[in-house]
């Protein structure tokens, strides 16, 4: 089982001429994260949450609470004041865990398990790749006025953003429907070949 947070769009204006976007969360104690490539694998240890009062009665015996991030700076110019250009000059995405609101079940902290809670973190690293390829990607945005070129821009990469995220939901959901949460360990092998493939192709990832 997976749980994701759903950040919020925020941007400003910085150097006249140099833009940020980011999603983020605002005015909140930054908790304790762990980045997909910071660790070889996750283990129970990372799992410290308090299961839900009805845990024991669930068919997941584990869920991991996961976040994607995305921040781009982007650069508006103009030749002759008139008409301003907005381009994207770098991208950065992040995949974390948060260990204080993944849980398992006590008693239930199999590897197997574990293996399928591993299998939604690195669903969401193809995601995080894809997001990021399509993020450079994105067009240069023109507009009649700085304002304009800004706002083409921002709206571009949003739209972008909440696409991919919203497919990440999907397939996060379809991973633990088509694996009965781990259960069915012939489809849990099917999606770790499908996820070992979209890892070194994610924009192949659907």
């Amino acid at each position: 089982m997976k749980k994701m947070n759903k950040p919020f769009l925020r941007w400003s204006l910085a150097l006249a001429l140099i833009l940020t976007a980011s999603l983020a969360f605002a005015n909140e104690m930054e908790p304790w994260r762990v980045a997909w490539e910071s660790v070889p694998a996750i283990s129970w240890d990372h799992f410290q949450g308090t299961p839900p009062m009805d845990a024991a009665h669930r068919t997941e015996a584990a869920a991991i609470h996961m976040t994607i991030r995305w921040h781009a700076s982007y650069s508006v110019s103009s030749s002759n004041g008139s008409h301003w250009t907005g381009h994207v000059a770098s991208i950065t995405v992040t995949n974390t865990m948060e260990p204080a609101l993944s849980w398992v079940v006590p008693g239930k902290n199999y590897p197997d398990v574990l293996e399928h809670e591993q299998l939604h973190f690195d669903l969401n690293e193809v995601y995080r790749r894809k997001l990021e390829c399509l993020l450079l990607e994105t067009q240069a945005c023109s507009g009649s006025t700085q304002q304009a070129a800004v706002d083409l821009l921002n709206s571009t990469l949003h739209q972008t953003a909440n696409a991919v995220l919203q497919k990440l939901s999907e397939m996060q959901a379809l991973y633990d429907a088509q694996t009965s949460h781990g259960n069915n360990t012939g489809e849990q092998a099917r999606w770790h070949g499908l996820v070992a493939g979209w890892l070194a192709a994610p924009t192949t990832a659907p």
